[in-house]
């Protein structure tokens, strides 16, 4: 992939590619059904873990603006193969995601028009998605980009209309969960396991600087951009989850089915609220199928980078000879994806157990880049005294402080989706995961070692740098 071929990002850009890529409804959904401590742990992660994040990303990515993002930063701290591990992981963690939303998105059109439709119609419909994305993934990005900008505002139009809806109905009917302090703060050891949930909600600061070179200005946008975008991602996470959570009393939800649930208890079923709750219903579809694009753009070229660099097989590194843009990693990601919502249809009995079981797997592999990041982040600001657009404050010692305290954060995130403090282990749920995060990361090492054999295979002539 050419770098700075086609500058076309500018600022807002940006801003509403980040909003598009980290303010999930999938996850304002998962918040929703822990209760009303899900307010308690939002404040948490956005306050301690998000914010330090943003700042870290605004630093890195100003000071090293080149395509691949994470993937560069941790290569430039850590060596090729840890850069390449964390590309892998990037890739595949949006690979096994892609299966999850599109179930979810399937599910909700269900429960939005279509009440009996099959689980493995449900899962036919994933399928068509995840090719869909891989071919919006491969188009101009000069055009593509407007998927992401569109995504963001009906987000927001999505998060208004269920606070709107959700506080009209609290104040009308009674409010479904309890929003007094003992409902609010987290009550038993049980109910730190949100915190998992929750950590892997403000992950994705750093995903607009895989296309860094792609930005007119990235060290002017960067700061810029991310700060905008986490302050409406900030405060519409916290906006939608109180209105879900005003109309649907958590012991009834069903994570694939509480946006229906929430928006017809809202407003009804019938006439002009029945309108405008399909109508809003339609928007949040849609911004599922925009998330899985806009973080597709971002992890495919992190992998183009990575094939490029030898570390990858070559057909990662395949793009688009007009447009430059990510081909053979977008295609293998829809093949990955519709390969496991297949298999996994043959042994789900519902779509919310699909959607958990491929829910954990993926998170737990898409968290560990950002330890990753916090460690590189660390290593590269006591050791390299590159010019700094944007520096984290407080200083070199508080600033990896506070980048080894999110790292922290992320690992036992990472724990907490196969752990529940208090609580037995559940091994046979356990160990599905397990096995596909290990099955995962082992292919990946193989994918590995497959680009450096292909790498060296090259005549000098053709070799790229790696």
């Amino acid at each position: 992939m050419e770098v700075n071929k086609n500058k076309v990002l500018r600022c807002r850009d940006v801003t509403l590619y980040t909003v598009s890529a980290m303010l999930f409804m999938d996850q304002i959904a998962l918040a929703a059904s822990l209760g009303s401590s899900s307010l308690f742990w939002w404040a948490y992660v956005l306050l301690l873990l998000f914010l330090p994040m943003a700042m870290m990303t605004s630093e890195l990515g100003t000071t090293y603006p080149s395509n691949g993002g994470v993937y560069h930063w941790v290569r430039r701290a850590f060596g090729f193969r840890w850069g390449a591990r964390v590309s892998w992981m990037y890739w595949v963690n949006n690979a096994l995601w892609m299966p999850s939303v599109y179930i979810l998105f399937a599910s909700m059109l269900s429960a939005f028009y279509f009440p009996d439709m099959s689980l493995w119609l449900q899962i036919a419909i994933g399928c068509s998605l995840a090719l869909v994305t891989s071919l919006c993934t491969s188009a101009s990005l000069s055009v593509g980009k407007w998927l992401p900008n569109l995504g963001a505002v009906l987000k927001l139009v999505s998060v208004l209309v269920l606070l709107v809806g959700g506080l009209r109905y609290g104040f009308e009917e009674g409010f479904a969960n309890p929003f007094t302090w003992e409902g609010i703060m987290p009550a038993s050891p049980a109910a730190i396991a949100a915190l998992g949930v929750m950590v892997y909600g403000i992950m994705g600061t750093e995903l607009a600087c895989c296309s860094a070179a792609e930005m007119i200005a990235p060290r002017r946008d960067i700061p810029r951009a991310v700060l905008a975008s986490g302050l409406l991602i900030a405060a519409f996470n916290v906006l939608g989850t109180i209105g879900v959570l005003a109309a649907v009393p958590t012991d009834q939800t069903d994570v694939t089915t509480i946006f229906a649930e929430s928006l017809f208890n809202m407003y009804g079923r019938e006439g002009w609220g029945g309108l405008l709750a399909n109508l809003v219903g339609g928007f949040v579809l849609f911004t599922f199928f925009t998330n899985m694009v806009t973080w597709s753009m971002g992890t495919n070229r992190a992998a183009v980078e990575a094939a490029h660099a030898g570390e990858f097989p070559e057909v990662f590194g395949i793009v688009h000879p007009r447009h430059d843009t990510p081909v053979g990693s977008a295609l293998l990601a829809a093949g990955v994806s519709i390969l496991v919502m297949l298999i996994y249809g043959l042994v789900a009995e519902t779509a919310e157990g699909l959607f958990w079981t491929l829910l954990s797997i993926f998170a737990m592999i898409f968290m560990m880049p950002y330890v990753l990041m916090c460690l590189a982040f660390i290593k590269l600001r006591l050791t390299c005294d590159e010019p700094r657009p944007f520096r984290l404050p407080l200083g070199n010692r508080l600033a990896c402080l506070w980048a080894g305290i999110v790292g922290l954060h992320v690992i036992a995130g990472i724990v907490l989706f196969v752990v529940t403090p208090g609580e037995p282990m559940d091994w046979d749920y356990a160990g599905k995961i397990l096995i596909g995060v290990l099955l995962a990361l082992a292919i990946g090492e193989a994918m590995i070692a497959l680009g450096r054999r292909q790498h060296r295979r090259r005549p000098s002539s053709q070799a790229l740098p790696g």
